[in-house]
C-alpha cells in the first residue's frame, strides 16, 4: 500500500497515521491542493473507509499491526479522525471541497 500523506507530523503515532492514511486513500479526507492541509470531503461515503479498515485487520495486514487484530479500535480511531478534520482547508477555506 503506497500512500502519500501531506502535512502529517513526523512524530504522529503509528495508529493515528494509519487512520489518516485510510481516510485519505478512500477520499473521506482530502488535502488542499494549495496548502496541503487535511479536510473532510463531505460528499464522500465513509463506509468505504470503515470497510477497508476492517478488511485490513481481518487479513492481518502488517500495515495495521499496531491495532493487534482489533478492528473496533481502528474503526473508532478512524471515526474520531474523520470527525476531527475541518470541513474545508483551515487556511483558505477552499481546497476543492467535495470534488
Amino acid at each position: 500500500m503506497s500512500l502519500r500523506v501531506l502535512r502529517m507530523p513526523d512524530r504522529m503515532p503509528d495508529r493515528h497515521r494509519v487512520a489518516v492514511e485510510i481516510a485519505l486513500q478512500t477520499r473521506v479526507l482530502r488535502t488542499c491542493p494549495v496548502h496541503n492541509q487535511l479536510f473532510q470531503d463531505d460528499q464522500a461515503d465513509p463506509a468505504g473507509a470503515f470497510a477497508l479498515a476492517v478488511e485490513l485487520v481481518r487479513r492481518e495486514t502488517p500495515y495495521v499491526e499496531a491495532f493487534h487484530k482489533d478492528s473496533h479500535a481502528l474503526t473508532d480511531l478512524l471515526s474520531e479522525t474523520i470527525a476531527a478534520a475541518p470541513e474545508c482547508c483551515p487556511v483558505c477555506g477552499g481546497g476543492e471541497r467535495g470534488t
